[in-house]
């Protein structure tokens, strides 16, 4: 995939400090290949997804200054030559992939600085806690009860920082194909395996985006759940029975699908309107102009509260009545590439102060 391969020598080689990336699924592949789009740093990002390597040489531009791996071992045996690991995880997770762990593993072993970024616009460690009398974060219906330490040395936000801002917020891009033909269409965007939905809520939302699809039966609705929401420990997992006709699952191995359109975020830029759960998703409808409906629960309802402008439901009735809006989150600013790389480079200028944290990961 990678064409012709040409030796260098190295004591010609121009070097500069290279940056690991340490990426979790393919959405975020995206979001690491746009934050180095004229930085001044040489990155290698890991792809936890390698089944979409060929996705990443076929339908994408691939910045000068980047290179792909999908190998852990091939990152250990790499971890010198990195100044830096950026990573979208910065908390001790009980579903952290294994893979990632050996990643993070090496980078502590040999105490490189690890930089943290966000995965998601309300997130723990970050944004976000909870009162959760329980806890469990492993569990669908328990959270952590406490806000989340980062074993992360350093840490940058897209959305706090409107000095660095938001990646998919720029106008270069990595796709080769931005403008694939297809129909009118209403995306659904939903995260219910997040535990602060509970299982009423799940149900609540189920019923209310089938009852809308019903009554709009010449209407095509699309509906890109999160990865782990139709799992069994969901009870939305147990309607799909009853989902209209209308309604269809989006992914190549699914119910509809759109050649180079990967990632939800992709599939929101050529949708006509949307509704949605509180997640990331969020900025895409408010920076591409698609107006959406908000699902509102009292779990969430501290973030929908913030929100400048935003039309909410709680019920199948009110999304029947609802009128979309492009949402104003306030938290979405236009990415400079050249604001991240100062951030960056101020941290590995300054003297080194290892998060002890970090030792935890080696016992896991």
């Amino acid at each position: 995939m990678s064409g012709v391969i040409k030796s260098e020598q190295l004591n010609l080689k121009q070097s500069k400090q290279t940056l690991l990336y340490v990426t979790n699924n393919f959405s975020q592949v995206e979001l690491a290949l746009l934050s180095a789009i004229g930085s001044r740093f040489d990155y290698l990002i890991y792809n936890n997804s390698p089944q979409k390597d060929y996705n990443l040489a076929t339908d994408y531009v691939l910045p000068d200054n980047v290179k792909i791996t999908s190998d852990a071992k091939s990152v250990v045996m790499l971890a010198g030559i990195f100044s830096a690991a950026i990573t979208t995880v910065g908390h001790i997770s009980p579903v952290l992939d294994s893979r990632i762990l050996t990643v993070l593993k090496a980078c502590v072993a040999i105490s490189i600085p690890i930089i943290e970024v966000p995965h998601g616009l309300y997130q723990l460690g970050f944004n976000l806690s909870d009162d959760s009398k329980f806890v469990n974060t492993a569990s669908h219906t328990s959270g952590a009860g406490y806000p989340v330490p980062s074993f992360a040395d350093h840490q940058l936000s897209w959305f706090a920082d409107a000095s660095i801002g938001y990646p998919r917020n720029r106008a270069q891009r990595v796709k080769k194909h931005s403008s694939p033909i297809v129909p009118v269409f209403t995306v659904i965007t939903t995260n219910t395996n997040w535990y602060l939905y509970n299982y009423q809520d799940q149900r609540v939302l189920a019923q209310s985006i089938f009852e809308l699809a019903r009554a709009n039966p010449e209407k095509l609705y699309i509906w890109a759940p999160h990865p782990a929401e139709l799992n069994t420990q969901n009870l939305i997992h147990y309607m799909l029975s009853a989902k209209p006709s209308n309604l269809l699952r989006y992914g190549h191995d699914r119910e509809i699908y759109f050649h180079s359109i990967d990632t939800t975020e992709e599939l929101i830029k050529h949708a006509s309107e949307g509704v949605s759960t509180v997640s990331t998703c969020l900025l895409e409808y408010e920076m591409y102009g698609i107006p959406v409906s908000i699902f509102c629960n009292e779990g969430l309802k501290t973030v929908t509260d913030s929100l400048s402008e935003a039309s909410l439901f709680s019920t199948p009735e009110e999304l029947l009545a609802s009128t979309p809006v492009v949402p104003t989150t306030g938290l979405l600013h236009s990415f400079n590439v050249e604001g991240f790389d100062l951030a960056i480079s101020q941290i590995l200028a300054r003297p080194q102060v290892r998060n002890p944290l970090k030792n935890l990961i080696m016992e896991i």
